[in-house]
């Protein structure tokens, strides 16, 4: 005796559904991307390079009681080739394990600091409007006691692009005395 079955059968539905996700995913993934470009500079590509010493960020003792140099390169790449927005900021955020004070007599190019230089604090945030092609970025902090001092950066492009490698340790740990 056979049997008819006229009817869907599970399988038929699971598998039905399991093809059709991935055809959902990529019609709603289009238009979102579509909306989501901006024609200002989406290609832009603010990424660490590498330093003399070899990282991408370095912290080393500095000459004097306390006193350390933190310093990085920020570098621009385009593929394929746009100029850098020139309504975005690039933004460096350094955080130190210990409270230090950023050294006022630093030179810090085109890059503003907060807090300013000679304001002690674990965090120092440095802005640079506009990004341009990236810059160097460095200056002397004054610890609180002697030891080890580590720091951490972080990069963003805060208004246009995109930036890689967002987030760099020191390459080194500097041990800071007296």
């Amino acid at each position: 005796m056979t049997q008819d079955n006229h009817g869907v059968s599970r399988r038929t539905v699971v598998v039905g559904a399991a093809w059709s996700v991935p055809v959902i995913a990529a019609a709603v993934a289009v238009p979102l991307a579509a909306a989501s470009a901006n024609t200002s500079n989406d290609s832009a590509n603010y990424y660490w390079d590498a330093e003399a010493q070899g990282g991408f960020t370095s912290l080393v003792p500095a000459s004097g009681g306390l006193r350390a140099t933190f310093s990085t390169q920020i570098s621009y790449r385009a593929d394929p080739w746009a100029n850098p927005p020139t309504g975005a900021s690039l933004v460096v955020v350094v955080t130190f394990s210990t409270p230090v004070t950023l050294d006022a007599a630093s030179s810090f190019g085109s890059w503003v600091p907060a807090p300013a230089g000679g304001s002690s604090a674990t965090t120092f945030t440095f802005t640079k409007t506009p990004p341009n092609f990236g810059d160097a970025l460095s200056f002397n902090v004054v610890g609180s006691a002697p030891g080890p001092l580590t720091s951490s950066a972080t990069m963003s492009l805060v208004d246009g692009g995109t930036t890689t490698w967002s987030t760099e340790p020191s390459a080194q740990t500097a041990t800071i005395v007296a």
